[in-house]
């Protein structure tokens, strides 16, 4: 349930009495903060508490055309198609969760021992060197950060994810020992229009008190500090109330101008994680992809091992966008029902970019439409395309560029896709794990595959010219290697085999067509053999005893240890 109280936005679930479930990790066992946890439902469970539709089961023909307007109406705050990115959101949250307890267990001598030091002298104290708070504990907290294209429905699918976990445990007693204190499993809030961190942690103070009746607001919201005093006066409400995840939406909305930097904004949301370990996802559009881009891909500062960003762009033309429309196609309230053809479906996805909130708003004014003025009261691709040419006037400029595959400044369209040059060099410096849905997807892979092929040249770049190869032609050697074998499935020790004889290729053409020397060089040069012997080590001297021993001059390479082992360089 989403509430708004002022400019107060939150999310509110239901509360629950502990009932403690035995666990298989041995991590998670003889934690009460674990135990009363409910299991983790399945997939199909998943989808089947997910799916909603407008329920109408009644004679549609009995009805007059605003009625049948009304339940049009219906289609967008009740329809949901659950998704595979859906149970993936919920697995990471219910891991999140657990993870993010495992180092706070309240029956552990170490969990008393930061009671009697108490959060204030935790929290001005830090970690040190090892990741260690005053009292000893490394916290086992995670981040993530879920950015995205608007529209794409993830507040919306987070709101329905964190409706199926309890909100609130109630515990009065664990096992023999007396256990009264309340776990707040997950905190929903937005982050508020004015941009501030302030306002932010207001935002959070406002949210416990209406969810447990405390007094944080009155006590805490009006204090003023900078960012870092701020995050641990959140993180000390966060530690009292036992909080598993919060979960913060907008996050673009925090501005940089008002926070004092993106690196104290950072190093803001960070202290919630690393001080008392409270994990955190961050939900936001491209637009907050500058808090991530300095402090998160150029440095490891403060990052927590288990940060992790997943990056939603507009659905394929696939599996999902079929699920979705087709189910979406269902709620006609028109006199006649029109069946969903593969023009219609590629005409959908075409006007809406398959963004499913574009696609669900086109379909309603298609079906007002022709409820409202069309006899017939058929769907038709005529009416579709004029339906769309109105209702999107205002986008489809941008989008009619963005089809064309056409350079256009991101702040035009920052909302619907990122500035794909800073973005693909993010991707590529980024030192934590990213996951990309959608149509970015694919673009994804191609980075992947450059940033493969990147590494693999300069191996084999590096090799060359340890066997005495210039860096240019080593270059050009390592180059002309990879790409003969691209499109192969080959052995990292088959292309330094390939690199070696090009290279020794190479040096004897060298040899063929130098001029023949006089008899006075011949002896110079029999003279400075004499006095300098090649070394053992030298490629020339291995090559020449290879040929000695009738062996190959790989089989000589390796016995030389210039070849190296396959896993070296993974």
């Amino acid at each position: 349930m989403n509430n708004k109280s002022g400019h107060y936005l939150y999310l509110k679930g239901r509360q629950i009495k502990a009932e403690y479930h035995p666990q298989i990790i041995e991590a998670y066992q003889n934690n009460p903060f674990i135990e009363a946890i409910p299991p983790r439902i399945s997939q199909d469970q998943l989808y089947q508490l997910l799916y909603s539709v407008p329920r109408y089961t009644g004679d549609l023909s009995q009805l007059d055309d605003e009625e049948r307007v009304e339940l049009v109406q219906q289609i967008k705050p009740n329809y949901w198609q659950p998704l595979v990115s859906h149970f993936e959101r919920y697995r990471n949250l219910y891991t999140m969760i657990k993870i993010g307890y495992q180092s706070r267990n309240p029956m552990s001598p170490i969990y008393q021992r930061e009671l009697s030091i108490g959060l204030d002298e935790i929290l001005s104290a830090g970690t040190n060197a090892f990741g260690e708070n005053l009292a000893g504990n490394i916290q086992t907290a995670q981040q993530m950060a879920d950015i995205g294209l608007s529209g794409m429905g993830k507040s919306k699918s987070y709101e329905r994810v964190l409706s199926l976990i309890p909100q609130v445990i109630h515990h009065t007693k664990y096992k023999s020992d007396y256990l009264a204190c309340k776990q707040v499993l997950w905190l929903h809030i937005e982050c508020p229009s004015n941009k501030s961190v302030g306002a932010l942690c207001r935002n959070f103070y406002f949210a416990v008190d209406k969810l447990l009746g405390t007094s944080y607001y009155d006590d805490l919201a009006e204090k003023d500090g900078r960012a870092e005093i701020l995050a641990k006066r959140m993180s000390k409400v966060a530690g009292q109330i036992n909080l598993g995840v919060l979960v913060i939406d907008e996050i673009q909305r925090i501005h940089k101008g008002h926070s004092g930097g993106e690196d104290k904004m950072i190093d803001f949301i960070t202290e919630l994680t690393n001080s008392i370990g409270i994990p955190i996802v961050m939900i936001g559009t491209f637009k907050a992809l500058y808090l991530f881009k300095n402090s998160l891909a150029n440095t490891r500062r403060g990052i927590p091992d288990g940060y992790a960003e997943n990056i939603t762009d507009r659905m394929k033309d696939g599996l999902e966008w079929e699920l979705f429309i087709q189910g979406l196609w269902d709620l006609q309230y028109t006199k006649t029902f029109t069946p969903l053809t593969p023009e219609l479906k590629a005409a959908m996805y075409y006007h809406t970019l398959g963004i499913p909130d574009f696609a669900v708003k086109l379909f309603m004014h298609i079906q007002c439409h022709s409820i409202l003025y069309e006899e017939r009261e058929s769907i038709t691709m005529e009416m579709l395309e004029r339906v769309a040419s109105k209702t999107f006037r205002l986008v489809q400029p941008i989008f009619e560029r963005i089809r064309g595959g056409e350079d256009i400044d991101p702040a035009e369209y920052e909302d619907l896709k990122p500035d794909w040059i800073a973005f693909k060099k993010y991707i590529m410096d980024a030192q934590h794990r990213i996951t990309i849905d959608g149509e970015l997807s694919e673009e994804h892979k191609l980075i992947l595959i450059q940033h493969n092929r990147k590494a693999l040249i300069e191996q084999l770049c590096a090799f060359a010219m340890k066997m005495g190869t210039a860096s240019e032609k080593a270059l050009v050697f390592a180059e002309q290697i990879e790409l003969d074998n691209r499109n192969v499935h080959v052995d990292i020790e088959l292309l330094y085999s390939l690199i070696a004889e090009k290279v020794l290729a190479n040096k004897e053409s060298a040899t063929e067509v130098q001029i023949e020397p006089t008899i006075q060089e011949r002896s110079r040069r029999t003279r400075s053999k004499a006095n300098n012997p090649l070394e053992p080590d030298d490629i020339r001297f291995i090559s020449y005893e290879a040929n000695k021993q009738k062996i190959t001059t790989d089989e000589s390479l390796r016995l030389a240890g210039l070849v190296a082992e396959y896993d070296e360089f993974v």
